[in-house]
């Protein structure tokens, strides 16, 4: 670790490709040794995550922007804050995914186990050559590679299920391409370059910017999974190996949330007002209807998906409230947003991670993901217990974990859009802080549910009766994950501030001073992470330390029997189920709920499923990949 702080972040991101690229193929070839080709290509993952963290580091600490050409490996790379932190983000979560992949590996199929350290290296090597491009072109070819290394970890069990998720998301993917390369042709049209740097300086028409900001939308959108553009999300994050679910949703649609900021707040110039409320408005119904879909899912890993899509939306109203607070000249509002909506970008990858690997050490020891027929396994599976209860409570934003800290910061920039002199400003401002509390009630449910049904009660199945703890990586990956949730937010007034200097990069405005001493504050209140943690842990040991004082002579101790239940013996059948649990949400939005059906009607999607699509988009996938990679060695 000290050789690599020695190294400039160039350097550092050259290694890193090189790593991901060797070490995958490597893992690959010695496939049929299990245990050497899970290490390889794990540990090889792991190295190059490390690399890029560093990297990623020292260009925050600098907080400079740089555009040059990476040594060994011939490609223009941008170095800015923005990029940097996304960087951060992506590995920080790839370092665990590659120390889960270590064990995983080692007991997958060989055929399995190639494809996999070779698709997840190179989808990794992929995402941090889009993050840090510094032309259009790069952008979409690397983003192109990456979906099309995503398509292939999805289709590898070869069932109708995984195949039909793998053609929805090879679908969406070329449409999303589609629209970035119309965008960028507009834009190119007009400026004559696709370099970043030339498109910052140069004037366009009001309506060249609304079209290529709209495609451009519409493009990043299909990746990141806004609603409506989200089919492809909950199929292709239960159908892929976990820690490359987990990949999907920490890094995959993030360069999608990149993309958005940069087209609309950076690439473009001052946004106009509407481009901000559009987003908002996205990004409220993406929130709310993820996470309302995501209570009526009893596929783990589709549940957890359908919460990204709601995570992704709370990040996207920290952004659409960045456009806003620009077009309507409030700089505090602008900063305040975007800062919320970065720090919850970082946050989000940490605890969804940790779920996902969590969820996958379920399915490995249980062979189940569906939680109707789980139970009963906080006492066989103790620290996966406590790391998905933490992951839990993260994404809940429950004080004082990192999710409350970057919600707490979303709240008070919709207090700020409250204030607004613009009334269509003042009336959205309350509306958006009522729909991202609700969202907030929704994920509550969620951690009743999931923790719950899984982990509480009796066992409903013989594989839940019998599941023992999973290996050592993968424990140890989403325990750690779970302690830099509780370390991040109690941390918070101390990290905010990174993430306040990468917000004034973007915005090209001061930077705004929200933490100091211990404290996060606003113009309206202020809230104290470390405090609030010290509370929380105070508050269940002094009615402890009391009773310990007076309860004088201890009492006999009590004879423990079955549970009563009205006279009748006590059967997993009366356990709550999540269909039971969830049913009078779908009685109350019920017209919400049949809207999926009606706007994508069984008979429509059974055609598209049918016939010679699957298998010609397969071959197509196989053939572009190959062909992406020639050029990207050329």
């Amino acid at each position: 670790m000290t050789a690599l702080f020695a190294l400039e972040p160039a350097s550092l991101l050259a290694l890193a490709l090189l790593v991901w690229l060797l070490s995958g193929i490597a893992g690959g070839l010695l496939a049929p040794a299990a245990r050497i080709s899970g290490l390889i290509s794990g540990t090889g993952g792991m190295v190059a995550s490390a690399a890029v963290i560093v990297a990623a580091v020292q260009v925050l600490i600098s907080g400079t922007s740089v555009t040059l050409t990476l040594p060994v490996v011939p490609y223009t790379a941008e170095l800015s804050p923005l990029n940097a932190l996304l960087l951060l983000a992506m590995s920080v979560t790839a370092l665990f995914s590659s120390l889960y992949a270590c064990a995983w590996l080692a007991h997958a199929r060989q055929r399995q186990r190639a494809r996999t350290g070779l698709l997840c290296n190179l989808l990794l090597a992929a995402l941090t050559a889009a993050t840090i491009s510094a032309t259009a072109v790069e952008l979409i070819l690397m983003m192109e590679m990456a979906a099309l290394c995503a398509y292939f970890l999805i289709v590898q069990t070869d069932d109708v299920k995984s195949r039909r998720a793998g053609l929805n998301q090879f679908l969406s993917g070329r449409l999303g391409t589609l629209c970035l390369i119309l965008a960028f042709a507009l834009l190119h049209h007009t400026s004559g370059s696709v370099s970043f740097d030339v498109l910052r300086h140069t004037a366009f028409t009001p309506g060249i910017k609304s079209v290529s900001f709209l495609l451009a939308l519409a493009g990043f959108g299909l990746y990141a999974g806004i609603i409506p553009l989200h089919a492809w999300v909950p199929q292709s994050h239960s159908s892929a190996p976990a820690h490359a679910a987990a990949l999907f949703s920490s890094a995959l649609m993030k360069i999608g949330i990149l993309g958005i900021v940069k087209v609309g707040l950076d690439l473009l110039g001052a946004p106009p007002l509407w481009w901000g409320l559009m987003v908002l408005l996205l990004a409220i119904l993406t929130a709310f209807i993820g996470g309302l879909y995501a209570l009526m899912e009893h596929d783990i890993r589709r549940l957890l998906a359908y919460h990204t899509l709601e995570n992704v939306g709370i990040i996207l109203l920290g952004v659409g409230g960045a456009m806003a607070g620009v077009a309507l000249n409030l700089p505090v509002l602008a900063s305040l947003a975007l800062l919320a909506g970065l720090f919850h970008l970082f946050n989000h990858g940490l605890f969804k991670t940790a779920l996902f690997l969590g969820a996958g050490e379920i399915e490995m020891q249980t062979g189940i993901k569906d939680m109707e027929k789980l139970g009963g396994i906080a006492r066989l599976m103790p620290w996966t217990a406590f790391t998905l209860l933490i992951a839990l409570m993260s994404m809940a934003a429950l004080p004082p974990l990192n999710g409350f800290a970057s919600e707490w910061l979303l709240y008070q920039s919709m207090f700020q859009l409250s204030a607004s002199p613009l009334f269509i400003a003042r009336l959205l401002g309350p509306l958006l802080a009522v729909g991202l509390a609700l969202t907030g009630a929704l994920a509550l449910m969620c951690i009743a549910k999931v923790f719950g049904v899984t982990f509480l009660g009796s066992p409903r199945s013989q594989a839940a009766a019998e599941a023992t703890p999973a290996p050592l990586a993968m424990t140890l990956s989403g325990v750690l994950l779970a302690l830099l949730c509780v370390g991040c937010g109690v941390a918070s007034p101390w990290i905010i501030p990174h993430f306040s200097v990468v917000a004034a990069s973007v915005l090209n405005a001061p930077v705004l001073q929200v933490a100091q001493h211990g404290v996060v504050f606003s113009t309206t209140s202020a809230v104290s992470a470390p405090m609030v943690a010290i509370l929380l842990l105070g508050m269940p040991l002094l009615p402890w330390i009391i009773a310990a004082v007076l309860r004088g002579q201890r009492l006999p101790n009590r004879s423990r029997g079955d549970a009563w239940a009205c006279g009748y013996a006590h059967s997993a059948d009366m356990v709550v189920t999540a269909t039971g649990f969830a049913q009078p949400l779908r009685v109350m939005f019920a017209p919400l709920y049949r809207l999926r059906q009606r706007v994508t009607p069984s008979s429509m999607v059974s055609a598209l499923h049918r016939g010679w699509t699957g298998a010609f988009c397969r071959r197509l996938a196989f053939i572009e990949l190959a062909v992406l990679l020639v050029v990207a060695f050329a």
